[in-house]
């Protein structure tokens, strides 16, 4: 690396953390470009060298909970024996997880940002390498492709084979299948203030979704 990636990677990372600092102890609603300037020790003005806007700050900060997911995902992962194993532990992990942070997952899936994804994370990764999935990891194939349409596609695939159902509506059950996620993700979000039983109900939701999807793939 030159002089200049260096030093834009170093005040990536200052911003990324401060924002992510904010977002542990106010949530991502006590973030402001004036807070995450004041943490990382710039003025407002030298945040807008580096990132669009506030959303772009906040994508950024909200990939350290996609860590949180890759993490379990592994564990529980390790009592897989089939494809339909790892299709619906997968799901059921994702849902636990993502509706206990939904603004987050929110922000990282759903947002005008998100198009760029690949890129962000890319960026991400490179200045904290430590968050990112093992190359070896028998995860890596799902994990390490960051847009929600692939990942489904690469557990779900699997499935459709193992079960001997056809795979030719795969690309409509997978948008199905995330256009039902996204759903039920934006109602979580809009009741902040869910106990853990309720999101215990957003997951099973999501996965008698998923068995309802699966069980309509019965064409030739």
């Amino acid at each position: 690396m030159n002089n200049k990636e260096i030093k834009t990677r170093r005040m990536l990372s200052y911003f990324i953390r401060s924002a992510q600092e904010i977002m542990k102890e106010e949530g991502i609603s006590g973030i402001t470009l004036r807070k995450v300037a004041d943490g990382a020790g710039y003025n407002t003005a030298t945040i807008y060298n580096y990132f669009d806007d506030l959303d772009h700050v906040i994508l950024f900060a909200s990939l350290k909970y996609l860590q949180i997911y890759n993490q379990e995902l592994d564990l529980q992962l390790k009592g897989s024996r089939s494809a339909k194993d790892t299709f619906f532990i997968s799901w059921d992990t994702f849902c636990k997880i993502s509706f206990q942070y939904p603004e987050a997952f929110h922000q990282i899936f759903f947002t005008r940002h998100s198009s760029d994804l690949d890129l962000i994370c890319k960026q991400y990764y490179d200045i904290f390498p430590e968050e990112q999935a093992a190359s070896s990891s028998s995860l890596y194939p799902i994990i390490s492709d960051y847009r929600l349409l692939t990942r489904n596609y690469l557990v779900l695939e699997p499935l459709l084979k193992e079960n001997g159902q056809t795979t030719a509506n795969i690309d409509l059950m997978n948008e199905l299948i995330v256009s039902a996620y996204q759903h039920l993700l934006s109602d979580c979000l809009s009741a902040k203030s869910a106990a853990k039983d309720s999101l215990q109900q957003y997951t099973d939701r999501m996965l008698q979704y998923l068995t309802f999807i699966l069980h309509l793939n019965t064409g030739p």
